[in-house]
């Protein structure tokens, strides 16, 4: 299968809010909702009608903003069994596995097709703490660090820190509140990536000026600061080499089902983790609405595995219930899916 995609540098930290007034621990994934939301409000900004901007994210399907390293494209780790490390006894095993988050694309591509030939190698393919399984050659090299070798774990492509911050009242009337955030930083060769297939084939004009003005803009909270700032330093077409004849389905975005998709009987075939998705209104038309939480719809997060289906998903209105918000708040829960080969 063949997808386009878009790397994207950011400038400076990344903090992605799991929608909660705390701020010291984030998403460490870019949600598909999240990316085409953000793409929609941009669109408005940019002149396009409410009938355009909606057009261009029905035309579009977005995966969920993954790692890359170089040339190494990482995806979510299947909520399946993966093969065993090499050189680690059974029961040594299921903590190393558990700490894997992202997987890369050769690795990917083997435990799609269910024909697991590649065993992971603890010293040598397990990155930045053990959370990236990589054999690419682009990681290989970045141990080099002149006459010194670092070890694979070393090799930090996402890091996080905690800084402290304060809030200070606009009329002063108390004293500053401090809080916590948490931020993410990636090595210089690092950033992330989303997959897109667009109806007409290639990604339509409005839809790179949105991806542009966005990256200006910047994506998460503190974009008032500089975070979340980037610049889309590639895009081109991969593609991955999946089973012909597969069992099963995995989802590289959020998927919300529609009511007919969802069945007993594909819930109890099925192997996933549900998120619930809401947060504030981060682009509302009258700035006094910002305060004001979205209702909350919950989603199967990426990697989940399903029975081969019809399956789409849909776009849902997060609108308050009871305010005068006028504008519809689209997130977005139709997902990329693509064939896997499991036993569940």
């Amino acid at each position: 299968m063949t997808f386009h995609y878009f790397k994207l540098r950011f400038h400076a930290a990344l903090h992605l809010a799991k929608g909660k007034s705390d701020y010291d621990e984030g998403e460490r994934t870019l949600h598909s909702d999240t990316l085409q939301a953000a793409l929609y409000a941009c669109a408005l900004q940019l002149g396009a009608s409410e009938a355009e901007a909606y057009a261009m994210m029905q035309g579009t399907s977005v995966s969920s903003a993954y790692p890359f390293f170089g040339g190494e494209f990482f995806f979510p780790k299947p909520y399946a069994r993966i093969q065993p490390i090499a050189e680690e006894s059974e029961d040594k095993q299921a903590k190393p596995l558990k700490k894997i988050k992202f997987i890369g694309k050769s690795f990917f591509e083997d435990f799609c097709t269910g024909n697991f030939k590649k065993s992971i190698a603890k010293g040598k393919h397990l990155f930045s703490g053990g959370q990236f399984v990589s054999d690419h050659p682009d990681l290989a090299a970045a141990l080099q660090t002149g006459r010194k070798t670092l070890s694979a774990e070393k090799v930090a492509i996402v890091q996080s820190e905690v800084n402290q911050r304060v809030t200070i009242p606009p009329d002063y009337c108390a004293d500053a509140t401090p809080y916590y955030t948490d931020r993410m930083f990636f090595h210089e060769q690092a950033g992330l990536y989303f997959l897109a297939r667009f109806e007409g084939g290639k990604p339509p004009a409005l839809f790179e000026q949105a991806l542009r003005l966005l990256a200006d803009n910047g994506i998460g909270t503190d974009r008032s600061v500089g975070n979340g700032s980037f610049e889309c330093i590639e895009q081109g077409q991969i593609t991955l080499q999946l089973p012909a004849k597969a069992n099963a389905q995995l989802n590289l975005s959020l998927y919300c089902p529609k009511q007919t998709e969802l069945t007993e009987d594909l819930l109890d075939q099925s192997s996933y983790q549900i998120i619930k998705r809401g947060g504030y209104l981060a682009s509302a038309e009258d700035v006094d609405n910002i305060t004001l939480r979205k209702r909350s719809v919950y989603m199967f997060e990426e990697g989940a595995i399903f029975p081969m289906a019809d399956l789409k998903g849909k776009i849902v209105d997060l609108k308050p219930a009871i305010t005068d918000v006028k504008h519809e708040v689209w997130r977005d829960g139709r997902s990329i899916f693509i064939p896997f080969s499991t036993t569940l």
